[in-house]
């Protein structure tokens, strides 16, 4: 039976992404924050993405899978997108989807518990649909899979005409999501056995978190962690736990209210890696943060793969005593992130335990 408790234990399962008919979303109320008030910049209207461009990124996602399979890893991937474009539910609608290349975003594994997560962006409603035999397999196994009540995504889940053009983002004074709904994406969490870090962003709100830690029980501790970044979304480019006392830290998003003490306490190292070789590239050259090249994929404690031209990154984790394995993945950027974002591990070599004195 699959089952994973955090970051780094030898990776023995994993779901990678495709982006075979992947479409572009239209705008996105909860992305509001990446746009000034007025109707001119929020009227994308969404569209499909060149064939070419697909080509090129899927044959890198192929390249990733078959790597993984050369160590010895199960290679799950999901089907391709479907090519009906655009849905409506009694509450919203939308002329394109998005893709199944971030499955990190759509599943949260807890042990031997996969989460479906209730997403804030409504192209991305039924992206959960790309996964269900790979969860339908992992229930039949004996594991165990619940979903979240869907949110109705309806406007009063938005703040209204939401930007960050005067005021930063703040969970708690200047927020893009409303309670009413529990929301996030699994990928605004991150796992270190016992203790689960969460970040609160533009995708994720409290009633989400609160959702999780009901549902999670008293075996674990659900630990609110909030940085300074203006437009917050997901975690694994700010806080990215590599093996049991040591995490990088973005040098860019410092944490806000005490967020790492407890890893201070507990005497974890916090480093702070180089930025990707992408920084300072114009859009849409860059596609991604500065930050991409955080996004990486623990294999094992000593292994941790990297993507082929972050020459800076994989010489900082080689002095800190880690194997680096490298591959092409500049392609898949531009659908939605790196390694760690298209990939989700189903089963890793581990038990669950606590690294934290608290």
């Amino acid at each position: 039976m699959a089952s994973t408790f955090n970051e780094w234990d030898p990776l023995q399962e994993v779901i990678v992404g495709t982006v075979i008919g992947a479409q572009q979303m239209a705008f996105e109320p909860a992305l509001g924050a990446y746009f000034e008030p007025g109707p001119s910049a929020r009227t994308f209207p969404g569209g499909r993405w060149p064939a070419e461009q697909i080509s090129e990124a899927e044959k890198q996602l192929d390249g990733l899978a078959e790597l993984l399979r050369s160590r010895g890893v199960i290679v799950r991937r999901p089907a391709a997108f479907p090519e009906k474009a655009g849905f409506a539910t009694p509450d919203f609608g939308v002329p394109y989807g998005n893709s199944y290349a971030c499955p990190r975003d759509v599943l949260l594994v807890v042990g031997d518990l996969i989460i479906e997560a209730p997403m804030a962006q409504r192209g991305r409603f039924f992206e959960y649909r790309g996964y269900r035999d790979i969860l339908l397999d992992h229930f039949t196994s004996g594991g165990r899979w619940v979903t979240v009540s869907k949110p109705l995504l309806d406007d009063s889940s938005f703040s209204p005409d939401y930007t960050t053009k005067d005021t930063h983002f703040d969970a708690i004074e200047h927020a893009v999501l409303t309670t009413r709904d529990p929301c996030f994406d699994a990928a605004c969490f991150t796992r270190c056995g016992r203790d689960i870090f969460w970040q609160p962003d533009m995708v994720s709100n409290d009633a989400g978190a609160e959702w999780v830690r009901r549902i999670l029980g008293s075996g674990f501790r659900l630990h609110r962690v909030e940085f300074g970044d203006r437009y917050p979304q997901h975690i694994d480019t700010t806080l990215v736990p590599l093996r049991p006392k040591l995490a990088m830290i973005n040098p860019d998003r410092p944490p806000r209210r005490d967020a790492l003490q407890i890893f201070e306490r507990s005497g974890w190292s916090l480093v702070t890696p180089p930025p990707s070789v992408r920084a300072g590239l114009p859009a849409p050259a860059r596609d991604v943060s500065n930050w991409i090249a955080m996004n990486v994929l623990v294999l094992d404690p000593e292994t941790v793969l990297v993507e082929i031209t972050e020459d800076p990154l994989a010489e900082f984790l080689e002095k800190l005593s880690f194997h680096v394995i490298r591959t092409a993945f500049d392609k898949v950027y531009k659908f939605g992130g790196g390694f760690h974002c298209c990939t989700v591990d189903l089963r890793r070599d581990g038990s669950l335990q606590s690294y934290f004195d608290e």
